[in-house]
This record gives C-alpha cells, sequence and structure tokens, in this order.
C-alpha cells in the first residue's frame, strides 16, 4: 500500500487539518505543521551532528527524563519481510536495527514533550534530530501506540512530513504485518500491547538519503557502546546526574531466541540515610564488558548525596549532588580522560587524594566576574558538604558491624580539609609545567579561600564520635578532645576519661587545626592536665582500677605537660621502690627519700624500707621532676 496516495494534501495557505479528517484503513496519517526538510537542515547546522558517544549519552538522558530505572539495547542482526508495509519504500528499513527498551511506559504529556513535534520551536523534536547520523527512519512502541517518523522521502520535494500512528488495541494492522513484525518480541502474547517504551532504530543502508550520507554497521555500534562506558565521566554522569536507572545492557542477536550480553551495568543502593535537607547513599555498581569473548566485571563504591535547598536570589528551589568514589574501578588511567571538556557536572580536589563530584540543578545565575569561590557560597556548597559528612559519619557506625565494615571513622577525617596539606600541595606545585602550575595552583587557591567556610559549618555539626560508651556523635560544645598522639598514654587517658562518662573524642592533628582556627572557639575544649587532675579527684575509685604502668603514663602526662604539685595533690600517684603508689599529700605527710635515679643504691637498704623510697625506675625525666624543689617539703 503506497502512502502517497493516502496522503492528504495541504492547502496553500497551510492550514492544520485535524487528525479526525484523515483515516484510512483505519491508521491515522498526521500531516505535521513543521516537519519540514528545511527545518531539519537547519537544526543539523545549528548543532553539529551527534557523535557516537552523545548517541548513547542521549538514551541514558531519555531513560532519566522518563523515570525508566531500566534500559535494554538490543543489537538486532536480522532482515524481515517486506511484503505487507505501510510504504513500499520502508523495505529498507527492515534490516539491521539498534533497539533500546525502557521498563516505563510513556504518559500523553511525555509523548509531547519528549516524542512529540512542537509548533512553537518549528523543528523536530530533540530526540528524532539525535538520531540522523545513525537512522532515517524511527519506530516508537509505548503501550498500545505505536509511531514511525519518516523524516527522509517525505523531505525530498520540501513536502510536509507525515506521521504515522497505530493504536494496537483498536486499529486493524494485519494487512501491515510485515511492518509491525521487527516487534513481535517485544509485545506481549496479545500482540497489543507493550508495558514500557520502545525506540527501534533501522540503520542506514545507503548514503545517498537527503539527511546524512553517514553508514554505520552494528560493529561500529557495538564499538561505540563499548567506547562510551569505558571512559570515566560516562559512569560519573550515570550515577550523579541519571540516578533513576539502575540497570543498563546491551545484547546481541540474531533471532531474539539466542542472546550475547556485551555489556551490563547493575547499581544498587547498599545503605542510605535520610536527613531533612539531604539524603546520602552507598552506592553499588557492577560493569560487566565482553572483550574478545571474554566476559569480565568491575565493581566500585561510591558515596552519592543529594541535598536540597532554596536560593532566596533566584527564588527557586535547588539540588545540589555530590558524588566520591570509594572504591574506584579498576579501569586504565587514559579511560579517565575525559571524552570532551564539557561535563554536566564540575570536580573539586578535596584532598591530596580525594576527588568531589558534584552538580546543581537548576544552574544558578551567576555574574561573569565571580570566582569559583563565591559561586559555590552562593549554592551553599560548605553547608551542604558539612551535611554530607554527617550523613556519612552515620552511614559508618563504628559501633555496628555490617556489609560496610571496611569502611571506619578515618574516611570522615580524611574527608576534612587538611589545612597544613594544601599548603604542602602548593610548594610541590613547582616540580609540574608552567600550563599545569596555573590550573593546579588555582585549584589550590580555590580550597584555600573556601576552607574557612567549610570549617565553620563542620563545627556545627555533630560529626565527632565519642569513645565514650553512650554519647555516640557529639557536637562541638559537648565534646573534650584527646589530642595526645595515638599511644599507650593516648589509650590510658581515653580510659580514664571514659570511666567517668565524658564525651571524649579522638581527633587527627588537621581536624583539630581546623576546628581550633575557624571553628567557634568559645565551644572548643582540649584535654589538658587540670582537666585529667580535676577529673581525677571527683572520680578517686577510677585510679584504683589501673595497672602500674598505666598510673605511671597517667603521671606522666600531668607532671609533664603541666609541672604543678597541685594537679597531683591528694592522687594516690606517687610512684615507690616497692612498685606501690601512695598519695601526694603535704608536708605533714610522711616523708618519702629520694636518692640517684640509679635502682642499685637500693640494694644498700632493706626490702621493707622500698616504701620509703621514689622509685629509680621510672622515666628520667619523670624522676627529676619529682625530684625538684616544687615537689619537696619543707
Amino acid at each position: 500500500m503506497n502512502l502517497d496516495k493516502l496522503k492528504f494534501e495541504s492547502s496553500k495557505t497551510n492550514q492544520i487539518p485535524s487528525t479526525d479528517d484523515v483515516q484510512y484503513a483505519k491508521m491515522r496519517i498526521i500531516s505535521s505543521p513543521v516537519f519540514q526538510l528545511r527545518d531539519i537542515i537547519r537544526a543539523l547546522l545549528s548543532s553539529s551532528s551527534p557523535s557516537s558517544c552523545n548517541l548513547i549519552s542521549t538514551f541514558l538522558t531519555y531513560g532519566q527524563l522518563l523515570g525508566a530505572s531500566s534500559i535494554h539495547g538490543y543489537l538486532v542482526d536480522r532482515c524481515y519481510d517486506t511484503q505487507t508495509l505501510i510504504n513500499d519504500e520502508f523495505s529498507s528499513y527492515q534490516g539491521v536495527a539498534l533497539c533500546i527498551t525502557y521498563d516505563i511506559k510513556l504518559s500523553e504529556q511525555q509523548w509531547e514533550d519528549i516524542f512529540g513535534i512542537h509548533e512553537s520551536t518549528s523543528i523536530i523534536s530533540k530526540t528524532a534530530s539525535s538520531f540522523f547520523h545513525l537512522t532515517d527512519f524511527l519506530c516508537i512502541l509505548s503501550g498500545s501506540r505505536v509511531v514511525y517518523y519518516d523524516p527522509n522521502e517525505r523531505m525530498i520535494n520540501d513536502e510536509r512530513a507525515y506521521v504515522s500512528m497505530f493504536d494496537l488495541e483498536h486499529d486493524d494492522i494485519e494487512i501491515f504485518q510485515d511492518q509491525f513484525s521487527p516487534l513481535d518480541y517485544f509485545l506481549l502474547k496479545s500482540k497489543t500491547f507493550y508495558n514500557g517504551t520502545l525506540i527501534r532504530l533501522p540503520l542506514r543502508t545507503t548514503s545517498t538519503t537527503q539527511i546524512s550520507t553517514k553508514i554505520q554497521t552494528l560493529d561500529d555500534i557495538k564499538q561505540q557502546i563499548y567506547q562510551y562506558f569505558c571512559y570515566h565521566n560516562s559512569l560519573i554522569e550515570l550515577l550523579l546526574i541519571q540516578t533513576n536507572l539502575n540497570t543498563i545492557e546491551f545484547d546481541y542477536t540474531k533471532d531474539f531466541q539466542l542472546f550475547t550480553k556485551l555489556l551490563s551495568i547493575e547499581k544498587h543502593s547498599l545503605a542510605t540515610m535520610y536527613d531533612i535537607q539531604s539524603t546520602t547513599q552507598i552506592i553499588h555498581l557492577t560493569l560487566t564488558k565482553l572483550i574478545n569473548d571474554i566476559s569480565t566485571s568491575d565493581v566500585s563504591r561510591w558515596f552519592l548525596s543529594i541535598h536540597n535547598d532554596y536560593n532566596e536570589i533566584d527564588k527557586r528551589k535547588t539540588e545540589l549532588k555530590f558524588l566520591l568514589p570509594i572504591i574506584p574501578l579498576s579501569t586504565p588511567s587514559e579511560s579517565y580522560i575525559s571524552l570532551s571538556k564539557s561535563h554536566n557536572y564540575q570536580s573539586i580536589q578535596i584532598t591530596s587524594s580525594r576527588i568531589l563530584y558534584y552538580c546543581i540543578s537548576p544552574i544558578l545565575n551567576t555574574f561573569p566576574n565571580d570566582d569559583l569561590c563565591t559561586q559555590l557560597c552562593q549554592i551553599k556548597f560548605p553547608q551542604a558538604y558539612a551535611l554530607f559528612l554527617k550523613d556519612l559519619s552515620r552511614l559508618i557506625n563504628p559501633t555496628t558491624t555490617t556489609s560496610l565494615s571496611n569502611l571506619s571513622i578515618d574516611l570522615i577525617w580524611e574527608l576534612m580539609p587538611d589545612i597544613d596539606e594544601h599548603q604542602r600541595l602548593l610548594n610541590e606545585n613547582q616540580k609540574y609545567s608552567l600550563q599545569q602550575q596555573q590550573q593546579q595552583q588555582q585549584n589550590i587557591q580555590f580550597i584555600n579561600n573556601i576552607i574557612p567556610n567549610i570549617w565553620e559549618e563542620i563545627g556545627k555539626q555533630e560529626l565527632f564520635y565519642s569513645v565514650t560508651e553512650g554519647w555516640g556523635y557529639v557536637a562541638i560544645e559537648d565534646m573534650i578532645i584527646n589530642n595526645v598522639e595515638p599511644s599507650p598514654m593516648q589509650d590510658v587517658l581515653t580510659y580514664v576519661f571514659s570511666e567517668a562518662n565524658a564525651p571524649i573524642v579522638i581527633l587527627p592533628s588537621h581536624v583539630i587545626n581546623g576546628l581550633c582556627k575557624y571553628s567557634n572557639k568559645h565551644y572548643l575544649k582540649v584535654m589538658t592536665p587540670f582537666h585529667a587532675s580535676k577529673l581525677l579527684s571527683e572520680n578517686s575509685s577510677i585510679i584504683t582500677n589501673l595497672t602500674f604502668e598505666q598510673k605511671l603514663l597517667l603521671l606522666k602526662y600531668i607532671i609533664l605537660n603541666d609541672p604543678d604539685p597541685d594537679l597531683v595533690l591528694e592522687l594516690e600517684l606517687l610512684p615507690l621502690a616497692n612498685n606501690t603508689f601512695i598519695t601526694f599529700q603535704t608536708k605533714q605527710a610522711s616523708s618519702i627519700y629520694i636518692i640517684d635515679n640509679n635502682p642499685d643504691f637500693l640494694k644498700l637498704f632493706n626490702i621493707k624500707q622500698y616504701d620509703r623510697f621514689l622509685n629509680p625506675n621510672i622515666d628520667e625525666n619523670l624522676f627529676n621532676k619529682l625530684s625538684s624543689k616544687n615537689f619537696q617539703g619543707n
């Protein structure tokens, strides 16, 4: 059946006929008022023909817009009969094709917005134009509706274009059986409904078409798929921007019975933390590819955080997303090079070893002279980043043992900017080329500029885990920082403060430096010998539970950091030569004698008299302090 014979001839005034005026064989042939050859050429000239990688990106973008969670592509190496077609000229479109399916049906509004023909813009929708470098003919199936776009032969004489639309539940399509046979696999047994959306793109077979002369094969498409997903930034966009999509698959088939899995991506959430303004997840992603008939899998894990806010300047809601690799893909370093310089996201080297990816939606209005730091403060980046760390701290709970046990609280400290580290990076920048130095210096300078804002916001969050049982994460005004370097001394101080139910926290030096320099100093409490002395005076029973070595460490911490006798007065921490301790007392107490710091002198006395001498076996510095006049009676 030749569609030219059924074509509605538009009047010279270009009046738009009603769809009800043109019905043949229960098939609606709609004359588009705007779908013309000159419009297509104008669209192609105004934006260059999409690259192969943009084609794959287009599929993913449409899936996100549709709200789909799964995309399945089929490289169909098969030819169909051409006896009963809508148009005899459609026979060239019955061959090999790329089929893309989504697990969601189109709503009426989506038909119009995404696959519709828009009179207001006077050009075909971006969907169709995105495929012109690949095909001359589009077939779209969703629910019980099938639409064929014919943007090629109908454009030769700049005529009105035609879109063929069918309702599978009500239209008689038996007379076009061959035309619909490529859809049989996707339709249910009734052959009238598909619970999703399908885009079928028959590959161009001749270079004489009016739209494009480029010919691509299924092998070309396969290489384009591999190429797109081997680049790091493609997966970042999938995780950061195309957040709805959880499954992506591409298969090769000749008969829809045997399938060869070319590529698959599976992502799922391992854990989620919900806050008033933010949602943070740990995403597990598996990428499987078939290369040279060998299937290989690559696994990675990521933090994804979405922060919602209201922008007072633009008077609209905003969405700021963060993406942080935990376990990156074992991808060759060269594939981390971006496909192009333009992305839908930005990146920040937040530490020397961690890159944070982020994007803002919608894009805010910024002045050309605004620097990056000003722009990020405008989108409340420091506040969102501090909340991101807070969500991570809840996902990484040191007291629970889960499948996430490979993550530790150390990751939270690592993600807090190190002031000294960025200064070191600035100094090391001299080894790079001039261009690299400028780029590196700009990045480091930006981090240095925004560090105060980030630390100010970090200080407002309950981000600090107390090792004291029952406290959990505490606010800056409640905690006491154990700033002693990791050592047995740190352990005994932690034990002592914990036994007294004090909310002690152990922080790395760069975190302490950041809090001391930029947070609210009025609330900041760092452990001192005075704190330890006061705590022990109020909880003297703690000392009796300490070992000999622990008591010495505690005494050493107090005396060597603040040699004030009042700090140990009335504390049972005075070490005797018989390896016991007595209480430091005033001059009315019994005398303790001091001999040289040499245990050989003790041999001159009976062992029963050792309780009258200061222990000569203790640390020499501690012995000298206790032997000084400050600690001797008159």
